[in-house]
């Protein structure tokens, strides 16, 4: 699979950070499976204290997950508080021990760059900051062109990422710096220049909704994090009219409180779940409401990692929309041609739990396991 993916001749601008992922991949669920579903959900650290073997990860609830790593392993370790809990009615302590681990690109807004191939806005800190500098190497490396929004006194933000690989867990744990000090009208420039589809990804409700709002784009995604739904002082609601696509796991729209105001202002809305597949909504050419239930696509092995298949799944739905002719303006869409573009979502998502590294599946991958039904 290509880590970077070339669409047509379109100019895409992508508003969201990138960071160093250190990932740490461990043996078995995060949490008991008989009590929910796999973890899908970022993290806020309160601090970091102490050393020791054990990396232990440790909520406001006294839940705790404690990880032993792997011997090669180059930290962090000792107790990182979380700021908010893991899972509502947790007690305890889950032991789970690392089997590998591997320093990587992350963040939403390089995923989507490479995903549609388009050029990044993202905050890095000042050329002496290490983090920044290796950052801006690995956005080389991967050809996504990068313009850095330099943050002085900020380090650039990073991810302790916990992954249960087969057993579907994603915990991101952020640890931020430059990110958490952009400031509206840094983003206003460039976000006023005109694109053929302007993307904002993980970013504040405070800096999104700048991005967002701002004049030129043909059309305007956001994609939200499980932070941006529970935001009080500026909510999702407030700037949805702004907002032609939007998608997010089915725990972070039910996070929110006003989501069928938000539903009615957006074209398309998207809620994904996992191994239970997706659901869509929109508005006919008719004016109706349309709504419809797909599966997740069929794979012959569990997946190696769910990492960046939310990402593969909006990006190729989108970029299947627009390949067809499809105008966001209208703020309509034809039944046959969403049903077509989220079943190629389905099947890149599922294509891409078998990387390990930065990357997504090409469209041709894509429609050659449309043709052969699953992921062989």
């Amino acid at each position: 699979m290509p880590n970077r993916v070339e669409h047509r001749d379109r100019h895409v601008m992508v508003f969201g950070p990138a960071y160093l992922d250190r990932v740490l991949r461990v043996d078995q669920p995060l949490i008991d499976p008989t009590l929910g579903p796999p973890l899908d959900q970022g993290f806020e650290v309160i601090g970091t204290f102490g050393t020791g073997s054990t990396l232990e990860l440790v909520d406001p609830t006294g839940f705790t997950i404690t990880i032993e790593p792997p011997a090669d392993w180059p930290g962090p370790t000792g107790e990182i508080r979380l700021a908010q809990p893991i899972r509502e009615g947790l007690s305890g302590q889950k032991r789970v021990q690392g089997r590998a681990w591997q320093d990587d690109l992350g963040g939403m807004g390089a995923g989507y760059a490479a995903a549609f191939g388009g050029s990044l806005w993202s905050a890095l800190g000042p050329d002496s900051d290490a983090k920044s500098r290796a950052i801006a190497q690995q956005l080389a490396r991967f050809g996504i062109a990068h313009h850095p929004i330099r943050v002085p006194d900020h380090p650039a933000d990073w991810t302790l990422l916990i992954t249960s690989g087969e057993f579907g867990d994603k915990l991101p744990i952020g640890f931020r710096g430059c990110h958490a000090a952009l400031r509206p009208e840094s983003l206003e420039p460039m976000a006023a220049e005109p694109c053929d589809l302007r993307v904002v990804a993980s970013l504040p409700n405070r800096l999104a909704a700048r991005a967002l709002s701002a004049p030129g784009a043909a059309m305007r995604f956001f994609a939200p994090t499980w932070r941006t739904m529970l935001d009080r002082d500026r909510p999702l609601s407030s700037f949805a009219a702004s907002i032609d696509v939007l998608s997010c796991n089915r725990r972070e729209w039910e996070a929110l409180d006003d989501r069928e105001e938000v539903a009615w202002r957006v074209s398309i809305l998207v809620v994904t779940d996992g191994p239970n597949g997706s659901s869509v909504r929109f508005t006919t050419p008719t004016g109706e409401p349309g709504r419809f239930q797909v599966p997740a696509f069929p794979r012959a092995r569990p997946p190696r990692d769910t990492n960046r298949a939310g990402e593969a799944y909006a990006a190729t739905m989108i970029n299947t929309l627009l390949d067809h002719g499809w105008s966001a303006a209208s703020g309509v869409v034809d039944e046959g041609l969403i049903r077509l573009a989220v079943e190629r979502a389905a099947a890149a998502s599922a294509l891409v739990l078998d990387r390990l590294d930065f990357g997504f599946p090409s469209g041709e991958e894509i429609d050659a396991a449309l043709r052969a039904g699953q992921v062989a």
